[in-house]
């Protein structure tokens, strides 16, 4: 539960957003102490409040200091607040604006705002009766600068106003009360002066309060160019904020009337707004709200409650509630960021978890298939093995009898058997070989004695296939020399000769062959 104290010098106001401690907001005068302390001490212990701060007190000033660097600024800053508390203020608020103007020697100067209330005893003392009850003060607000702070936020993106506009200088005339209004006086989007006025009205003058208005507008306006806030030649604006809307109507035309615009021109550069204070509505504020009551207090009680601004003042107390408040944010940024931490390794440890579970059963899957695969690999090979078995016999057989038979005769003779198979004419009928010269030579004579065939009366095909092989054996690397000793019989063309070869009759020539064969070791 929460809620907002707004003081100023009449007394306060309390607000909540919960009807189950006010129905309606409620005023409490300075002298009415006991009803304060009464009904402090009725609110529940967890309720938190935040206070806003509107009184006559309050001195907002703007200071000029030589361009400083960065680290040069908290020194004149701190100097700065030391000085005001000196002077007897209790709450103090500053800070650099960033805003620079050249100085009347002619040197660039950088704007400091501060703002510093001497507290009345009144104030001081609700202030002591808040800390005595326990109850969490959460921020304290100088009205004034709330109001900056909301013009800001609202007021600029309602209009739609651009950057420079909002920039331009221009007064804020706020309804405080039913006979109380605040001037304040923006330039360069920052607040420069604020201050309370009263008008004299009767219940329905309405024209007679827009005219009081306007006068104190005026007035206003050349304290400004007096004091050289402004330039006389630049136009200042308006915003009217009020909570009866009939106190707007024709405002504009009255503000021609009574000379605060002298020209259409004045209009067209500087900002004029008159709008009900109800426009800035929020979705919720507090308890009890009326249409007809939303004087500036109102709205800025709403703004407190719903958009939590930045803190303004401290005292010691709020100091330490904002350290504890602060350390306590921290701790739970800290736990959270454990918690999601943990739930971060939760989530990949059970992804991981998972990922594990499913891989092991994928490559149970494959052992499966596998085995299953083995088996049927194994069937087909039990099918192949008995011919593969042979096949490698008969290769490891021809291996043997080709090596016995090398080392047997003394030479290679499967090349020039694999040129006698590929003569399918020529049959190799006898072979006879001997060692020349030394015992270790690797130089052969070989006489080869053989039939070629078929002989049908025809000489010349029997001879080009005698002819063909001594060719052919001649493209041997181990064959040296051949000669045909014997022709297939003398080139006779009338002999002939009757062979029996698997079992059939053919007629066939006989010839003989004469070859130097040599192995890979001679020369």
């Amino acid at each position: 539960m929460k809620g907002v104290f707004y003081l100023n010098d009449q007394g306060l106001t309390a607000y909540a957003n919960s009807c189950r401690i006010l129905n309606t907001p409620r005023f409490f005068s300075w002298s009415d102490v006991p009803a304060i302390e009464e009904w402090l001490a009725e609110l529940p212990g967890r309720f938190q409040c935040s206070l806003i701060l509107d009184l006559v007190d309050e001195d907002i000033a703007m200071e000029a200091a030589p361009r400083l660097y960065l680290w040069e600024k908290a020194a004149i800053r701190n100097r700065l607040v030391e000085r005001l508390k000196s002077d007897g203020a209790e709450l103090i608020f500053s800070e650099w604006t960033g805003l620079v103007q050249t100085g009347s020697e002619g040197r660039s100067e950088e704007l400091i705002q501060s703002a510093s209330i001497i507290m009345p005893s009144h104030v001081s003392h609700f202030l002591n009766m808040l800390e005595e009850a326990e109850i969490t003060v959460n921020g304290i607000y100088s009205a004034p600068f709330l109001l900056a702070d909301f013009l800001k936020k609202y007021f600029k993106t309602s209009f739609n106003l651009s950057k420079q506009e909002f920039n331009s200088p221009f007064f804020v005339i706020s309804r405080q009360g039913e006979n109380s209004y605040r001037q304040t006086f923006f330039n360069q989007g920052r607040l420069r002066i604020s201050r309370l006025i009263e008008i004299d009205r009767e219940d329905d003058d309405y024209s007679g309060a827009q005219s009081s208005l306007i006068h104190e507008a005026k007035l206003a306006r050349n304290y400004i160019y007096n004091q050289n806030l402004v330039a006389h030649t630049q136009n200042i604006g308006y915003v009217f904020l009020d909570s009866e809307a009939l106190r707007l109507e024709g405002l504009q035309q009255r503000c021609f009337d009574e000379g605060l615009f002298t020209s259409d021109d004045q209009l067209t550069t500087a900002i004029f707004k008159a709008m009900p204070v109800g426009s800035f509505k929020f979705a919720k504020t507090f308890c009890g709200e009326a249409e007809s009551s939303h004087f500036l207090a109102d709205l800025l009680v709403g703004y407190v409650l719903n958009d939590r601004p930045a803190k303004f003042y401290f005292t010691e107390y709020s100091q330490k509630i904002y350290r504890i408040a602060t350390a306590n944010k921290a701790l739970k940024g800290i736990n959270i960021a454990a918690l999601v931490a943990l739930l971060g390794y939760g989530t990949i440890a059970g992804i991981d978890t998972y990922m594990r579970q499913y891989n092991i059963e994928l490559l149970g899957q494959q052992i499966e298939n596998h085995i299953t695969e083995k088996e049927r690999l194994q069937k087909l090979v039990d099918l192949q093995i008995d011919a593969k078995e042979i096949k490698a016999s008969v290769d490891f057989s021809e291996a043997i009898l080709s090596l016995k038979t090398d080392r047997t005769v003394g030479f290679k003779i499967m090349p020039i058997s694999e040129v006698f198979s590929r003569h399918e004419h020529v049959q190799l009928i006898n072979a006879e070989w001997k060692q020349l010269e030394r015992f270790d030579s690797h130089i052969y004579d070989v006489e080869l004695d053989g039939l070629v065939f078929p002989f049908e009366e025809y000489y010349k095909q029997p001879v080009d296939w005698v002819d063909a092989l001594v060719a052919d054996l001649k493209q041997l690397p181990l064959i040296a020399q051949v000669d045909l000793v014997q022709e297939p019989l003398n080139r006779n063309l009338q002999q002939a000769l009757t062979v029996s070869i698997k079992g059939e009759k053919v007629t066939a020539l006989p010839f003989k062959l004469k070859m130097r064969v040599k192995d890979g070791q001679s020369k």
